[in-house]
């Protein structure tokens, strides 16, 4: 099997403090290596020297602002055939989530970024409101507020099956990829 590391991509300029709990739960929870890139670095660089570990790459800032070189780190990952994950946060009330996250899959089509899926970080999680917008998602990662989402914590404890799950239906739509 091929290994990849799967990059975690907010949609537009989420809260970083929000992001970065939820990426370091999901990260825990998959194993493996954990890398955070800024998209102020220059996407080919990194691209030619990232390892083939088993594990995740936190990408920090909006993926589809263009780089100075010209592309933006969408479309480098497109180009580059990396498998991307995107990490959508919670914000309206009501149940309902921003555009960014329909946006995104739209751009990473035309981008030809290989999507993994959609995780919902904070909020409530309506699995079937969420697959009546047809979009890929995988699950939700709560959010915790005040607290950090860190190994050992009893709230990652007591949500631990949500990231197993969020995980393993990750882990199969990338296989379903890589066989593409």
């Amino acid at each position: 099997m091929i290994c990849h590391m799967p990059f975690l991509i907010g949609a537009g300029q989420s809260p970083p403090e929000k992001l970065d709990e939820a990426a370091l739960a999901l990260a825990n929870a998959w194993g493996g290596a954990f890398m955070r890139v800024s998209t102020s670095e220059n996407p080919q660089k990194i691209l030619q020297t990232l390892p083939n570990n088993e594990g995740l790459v936190q990408l920090f800032g909006d993926g589809a602002i263009t780089q100075p070189n010209g592309g933006s780190w969408l479309e480098a990952l497109g180009a580059w055939r990396k498998p991307s994950i995107l990490m959508v946060l919670h914000s309206l009330s009501g149940g309902d989530l921003p555009g960014l996250a329909a946006a995104y899959v739209a751009l990473c089509k035309v981008l030809s970024v290989p999507l993994i899926g959609i995780v919902q970080v904070g909020g409530s999680w309506d699995p079937e409101l969420r697959r009546m917008d047809g979009l890929p998602w995988c699950g939700w990662i709560p959010d915790n507020g005040e607290k950090d989402l860190l190994v050992g914590n009893d709230f990652l404890k007591k949500h631990e099956s949500s990231l197993d799950e969020v995980v393993f239906h990750l882990r199969r739509r990338l296989f379903r990829v890589q066989l593409l």
